[in-house]
C-alpha cells in the first residue's frame, strides 16, 4: 500500500509526556510513520482549551498549513479544540478525521455541581458544546474514540454523527520489557496524573477530603504523586488538606515510567470523574504492579483486564482496600497474568486501526475529487 500524505493538527504541542492527550498523539503519529505514511504535523501554540480553539483557526489559515493540505490525502485533527479549523480545511476538499478520544458530553456530565460556581462552570461547558458538537462535529468525515461507550454517549446527543471507530490507547512498549521482579516492601504507592487537568484535581480533592482521613499516617505517607503541574495549589481548606500535604510527597514530573514503576509497591488511580480509558490504569498492569482504582477508572476496559484490577468507589472501601493491598504479598503468577491481559494494547496496533480509518476516508475523498 502506498503511504498516505497526512496533515496532523493538534493542540498538544506544549504538553508533557505524562499528559494523556500528548502521549496518545505522539505515539499514534509515530506508529503511522512506522507504517510508511508521510506526516506533516502542526501544533497549535497553546494548551488545549478556548485559546487553542481560536489559534487552531489561525494555524489552518497560515500559508504553510494551506500548502501542506494542498498536497495531502487527508487531515487528522488531534482533539476537539481543533474543530473550529474545520470550515477552513474543508475549502481544500480534503477529507477530515477527528481523533476525539473521549466523549465531550460524557466529560461535561461528570463536572461537579455542588457549589454555585461549579454549577455555573458546568453550564458554561455545556453551552460550549452546542456550536462544537452540533455544528462543527458533523462536518468531519470520520471520528475516532477511545472506547465504544464514548461513541454511544455522543451518538445519542448530536444531530448528525459522522462515521465512528474505536482506536484504543496503547501502552509504552518498555513497560512490557521490565522484569517482573518483586517490588520493594517499603516502596511507595504511585499516583500518576497531570495535576493541571481539572478532573485529576477533582480526584485529588476527593481523596484528600474523603479517603485520606481514614488512612493511618504510615499508609498516607507512602502515597507519592508524580506528574506535571502542582497538585498542592488545590483549593481545599482545613486539617485534612494540611495533613495530606504534609504526608503525601510530590515527586514532580519523571521522564522514565520504568523508573516510577520499578520502585512502586503498588499504584492507585482514584478517578472520581472523567471519560475514556485511562492509561494510568493500564500501565501498572504491564509493569507488574498491583492497582487500585474506582469504577469510573475502569470504564471501557475489556472483561479480561478487569479481572486484574482492584476497584473501590466508596470512601471507606477505598481506604480499606489500599491498606489491604499493601498487606498482600506480591505474586509473580498474578503479575504475569495481569501483564498478559493488556499485551495486545500496543501503540502499533492502535496505529494500525487509525490507518484503517484514514485509508478508507482518503479513498472516498479521492473518488470525490
Amino acid at each position: 500500500m502506498t503511504g498516505l500524505r497526512i496533515v496532523a493538527l493538534t493542540s498538544y504541542g506544549e504538553h508533557t509526556a505524562l499528559t494523556g492527550g500528548r502521549l496518545r498523539r505522539d505515539n499514534l503519529l509515530l506508529a503511522l510513520r512506522h507504517r510508511g505514511h508521510h506526516l506533516e504535523r502542526f501544533d497549535v501554540p497553546a494548551r488545549p482549551g478556548p485559546p487553542s480553539a481560536v489559534r487552531s483557526v489561525a494555524t489552518a489559515a497560515s500559508r504553510a498549513f494551506r500548502g501542506a493540505m494542498a498536497a495531502a490525502d487527508v487531515a487528522l485533527l488531534g482533539d476537539v479544540f481543533c474543530l473550529p479549523a474545520v470550515p477552513l480545511i474543508r475549502r481544500g476538499r480534503r477529507p477530515i478525521v477527528l481523533d476525539l478520544v473521549d466523549s465531550p458530553y460524557r466529560l461535561v456530565a461528570s463536572d461537579p455541581r455542588d457549589t454555585p460556581r461549579e454549577r455555573l462552570t458546568a453550564a458554561a461547558n455545556s453551552a460550549q458544546l452546542v456550536p462544537v458538537m452540533q455544528v462543527l462535529y458533523p462536518l468531519v468525515d470520520a471520528v475516532t474514540y477511545i472506547s465504544q461507550e464514548d461513541i454511544e454517549w455522543d451518538e445519542g446527543r448530536v444531530r448528525h454523527s459522522p462515521r465512528t471507530a474505536v482506536v484504543p490507547n496503547g501502552i509504552a512498549p518498555g513497560l512490557f520489557a521490565l522484569d517482573l521482579s518483586e517490588p520493594p516492601d517499603d516502596g511507595y504507592v504511585a499516583w500518576l496524573a497531570d495535576w493541571d487537568y481539572p478532573p485529576n484535581r477533582d480526584s485529588l480533592r476527593w481523596f484528600v477530603e474523603d479517603v485520606a482521613p481514614q488512612l493511618p499516617d504510615h499508609v498516607l505517607a507512602r502515597v507519592r504523586l508524580f506528574g506535571a503541574g502542582d497538585p498542592w495549589t488545590l483549593r481545599v481548606a482545613g486539617r485534612a488538606f494540611e495533613r495530606a500535604r504534609a504526608h503525601m510527597r510530590f515527586a514532580g514530573f519523571v521522564e522514565s515510567l520504568d523508573e516510577v514503576y520499578n520502585m512502586a509497591r503498588a499504584v492507585v488511580a482514584p478517578v472520581s470523574r472523567g471519560a475514556g480509558v485511562n492509561n494510568k490504569v493500564l500501565e501498572p498492569l504491564a509493569a507488574g504492579r498491583q492497582l487500585l482504582t474506582t469504577d469510573i477508572g475502569t470504564r471501557g476496559l475489556p472483561p479480561n483486564v478487569l479481572e486484574h484490577v482492584e476497584t473501590a468507589s466508596a470512601n471507606d472501601e477505598f481506604a480499606k482496600k489500599l491498606c489491604d493491598l499493601l498487606d498482600t504479598p506480591w505474586d509473580p503468577a498474578t503479575a504475569r497474568q495481569a501483564r498478559d491481559s493488556v499485551h495486545s494494547l500496543s501503540w502499533g496496533r492502535a496505529g494500525e486501526l487509525m490507518e484503517d480509518v484514514l485509508t478508507s476516508v482518503a479513498a472516498i475523498g479521492r473518488g470525490g475529487r
